[in-house]
């Protein structure tokens, strides 16, 4: 028996290759990716099931796709936003259809919290992209992440940084960061279904997620795209202006991390009204 969380966003989904497909592309396989890590979750033991929209302003899951004893956080904004509903009762979280950082090679559609702000996040002098940022949430909370699905680019980034107890599924490979070679959807789906039926069963043996940090406090450094972002960003309490692009926080906890690096990718997007 098991409360399962599942986060799920659309660049790594099996299928898609570009912000330019159509709308209804995006939301049947975002859902068919879902229903996949749905139903595995149900046969390893689930007995409830949230799921947070996660892409763009979330409204991409329609909920008449979703079976019984399944929740949907829709919508946006919201406070933790992919990790939105997520507390210490769950036993596992799922992270679907992720993708890698911000310039990183062949990455899919590759960006940090927000294409229109963001290059890089470093935590503690460590690049993380939106699955090390939201796992360091989640570990804070207790709670493990099991199954990540995504594209190579984002299974090299990030397996070598989470525990070998989280379970990856590669979806596709990016050629460059608007195309891929993608793999056969059904067979990444059934890879899809038995990972995260496995992960469910073994549910008590997960590891989480840690990152130590150094002297009570989590340095948040943050590369934004241009100056003006950074002079945006540098206007929040508690922002500290390295150089021309980033800016540095110093956070005493893992929500505070999230909470500041969403706040920032939200100021940094307000530039295109400025630069026209």
């Amino acid at each position: 028996m098991a409360r399962v969380f599942i986060s799920i966003d659309m660049e790594g989904i099996a299928g898609l290759a570009n912000w330019k497909e159509s709308r209804e592309a995006m939301g049947r396989e975002m859902e068919k990716d879902l229903l996949a890590a749905i139903e595995g979750a149900f046969e390893g033991g689930a007995t409830e099931i949230l799921v947070a929209d996660s892409h763009s302003v979330g409204m991409n899951v329609s909920p008449n796709s979703l079976p019984d004893r399944v929740r949907l956080v829709r919508g946006y904004p919201r406070t933790y936003y992919m990790m939105a509903g997520l507390d210490k009762s769950f036993d596992v979280a799922f992270f679907v259809g992720y993708h890698a950082p911000a310039g990183y090679l062949h990455g899919q559609m590759d960006h940090t919290y927000s294409s229109f702000s963001i290059y890089e996040v470093r935590v503690n002098g460590e690049i993380f992209g939106e699955s090390e940022l939201n796992a360091l949430y989640a570990g804070e909370l207790g709670v493990p992440i099991g199954l990540i699905t995504g594209d190579k680019a984002l299974f090299e980034f990030s397996s070598p940084k989470f525990p070998e107890t989280t379970r990856f599924v590669v979806t596709k490979e990016g050629m460059s960061r608007f195309s891929a070679l993608l793999y056969p959807v059904q067979e990444v789906r059934a890879e899809i279904r038995r990972k995260a039926a496995d992960v469910v069963k073994n549910a008590s043996s997960l590891e989480l997620f840690r990152r130590q940090p150094e002297n009570g406090e989590y340095v948040v450094e943050l590369t934004l795209l241009d100056t003006v972002r950074a002079d945006l960003a540098s206007i929040m309490p508690g922002m500290e202006r390295v150089d021309g692009r980033t800016v540095r926080y110093r956070a005493k906890s893992a929500s505070e991390v999230m909470r500041v690096v969403h706040a920032t990718a939200i100021i940094g997007a307000y530039a295109r009204y400025l630069t026209g």
